[in-house]
């Protein structure tokens, strides 16, 4: 299979998506920090943070840690990597390390291995073409007794807009189909407990996170948001029309005037899991 060059995130690092990934940072948080109690990070934590993006959360993160602690993020977009660092620049913290960095095509850095008290990863695993080596990487980067919080979707199918909504249908099951095209899995939280089982660690909670949102939410902007900006990619991919697209944003736009329509989100599950091992020196 073809594989994505590193420089390429697959949603894009164009201005609508870095538009969509600051509102999605604001509408996530709380679960984030929910996610980031279960892993234990707090202040003074040294924490990684893979798929770090423009460096939204890896600067929530800072704050999270205070000065004491240490942040640390990998993504393979070197446009999202020097947006990180600016932002951690903005922030005053000594304590960063932000590298273009792609771990399906080398091991985790072995300066990185056993340095982290904690390691977040959200909707990462689903873009890559083996989510194995990530957990292996996660694995690595832990010292023992830390834990790795993912945030990934074990059923991407309950995406829907309700109740009526045909196009919306199509269109998560193409964007489904693409990700697969592109070596990724929609659903991957499925199989990440037995990953993590494989890799040595132990899954400590699984939590399913499933959101709703009526037009009049700020979280309905998030489901409808994606549908905006990735529309467009199918497109380019040739698995839609134009004339389709139009009619998948009449059908969002329609909804938006209904009282009673709601979106439903993917289905997220929380894994939280822990290293009881040492990191391999390899």
């Amino acid at each position: 299979m073809k594989h994505r060059p590193t420089h390429e995130y697959v949603l894009g690092t164009h201005d609508a998506e870095r538009d969509r990934l600051a509102s999605q940072h604001a509408l996530w948080l709380d679960e984030m920090r929910h996610a980031w109690r279960a892993a234990g990070i707090t202040r003074g934590s040294r924490v990684l943070d893979i798929g770090c993006g423009p460096g939204l959360v890896l600067e929530s993160l800072l704050a999270e840690v205070g000065a004491e602690g240490r942040v640390a993020g990998l993504d393979i977009a070197p446009e999202f990597v020097r947006q990180s660092q600016q932002r951690a620049i903005a922030h005053k913290s000594p304590n960063t390390d932000i590298r273009v960095f792609d771990l399906m095509h080398a091991p985790l850095p072995t300066d990185m291995h056993g340095q982290f008290d904690a390691v977040w990863c959200r909707w990462v695993a689903m873009f890559v073409r083996d989510p194995a080596m990530l957990v292996r990487a996660v694995r690595d980067a832990l010292a023992p007794g830390g834990r790795v919080a993912f945030h990934e979707y074990v059923n991407y199918e309950t995406y829907a807009l309700h109740p009526n909504g045909p196009r919306v249908a199509e269109f998560v099951q193409l964007a489904m189909k693409s990700f697969a095209a592109d070596g990724g899995n929609a659903n991957i939280a499925g199989r990440l407990p037995t990953l993590i089982a494989e890799a040595g660690m132990n899954v400590t909670s699984l939590r399913p996170i499933a959101r709703v949102a009526r037009p009049s939410e700020p979280l309905w902007h998030w489901p409808a948001g994606f549908i905006r900006t990735y529309a467009p990619r199918l497109v380019a991919l040739k698995l839609a029309t134009p004339q389709w697209t139009e009619e998948l944003f009449a059908e969002i736009d329609a909804a938006g005037q209904q009282s009673g329509a709601f979106l439903m989100a993917p289905t997220v599950m929380e894994i939280i899991a822990e290293q009881t091992v040492a990191s391999p020196a390899s």
